[in-house]
């Protein structure tokens, strides 16, 4: 779709533009060879695309604005409801930071395919989501968002919204 091709023109502008920039961070972080390094470049390049579409400062302003109101956010930057849910979780300069959020992609089966956690939030690294996550009553209501307070036996809680994705195919 236009948002996921948005984004990837955005991430090869990042690879072109910023690719010694980028070789340059995963050297300084130890990351020389094999597949890490691959992942990280794609990593980076990602982050560079967010950054392009949804520039911090501006992006963060924005939020607060519209009260981390994620379709709003959606419309205004004109990229999609994951970017963004993304992008928020990404708003962590220690001198302007935003809502300390978790992302988490998942599917029906609970298999979990990305993960971004700045919330405390324990996301597991292997296995399946919480079954009792709103993650699958969204599947149930297609494109509605999900609201849930969800508390870990230790009595923290956290504040989970879910919506389910339509990737856009032919045919």
């Amino acid at each position: 779709d236009a948002h996921s091709r948005n984004f990837q023109i955005a991430h090869q502008i990042g690879l072109l533009s910023a690719g010694p920039v980028i070789d340059m961070l995963l050297m300084e972080g130890r990351v020389r060879e094999g597949g890490a390094r691959d992942l990280g470049r794609v990593a980076l390049a990602n982050y560079l695309a967010a950054a392009l579409l949804m520039p911090y400062e501006e992006f963060l302003a924005t939020a607060r604005q519209y009260r981390y109101d994620i379709e709003l956010l959606q419309h205004r930057y004109t990229v999609s409801f994951e970017q963004v849910a993304q992008r928020l979780t990404t708003l962590n300069n220690p001198e302007n930071k935003g809502v300390p959020l978790h992302f988490l992609r998942v599917d029906i089966a609970g298999n979990i395919s990305k993960r971004f956690s700045l919330s405390g939030l324990p996301i597991p690294r292997h296995g399946r989501a919480c079954s009792r996550w709103n993650v699958y009553s969204a599947f149930m209501n297609p494109g509605q968002v999900q609201a849930q307070v969800s508390y870990l036996p230790d009595g923290t809680g956290f504040f989970c919204i879910a919506r389910s994705i339509r990737k856009g195919g032919i045919g």
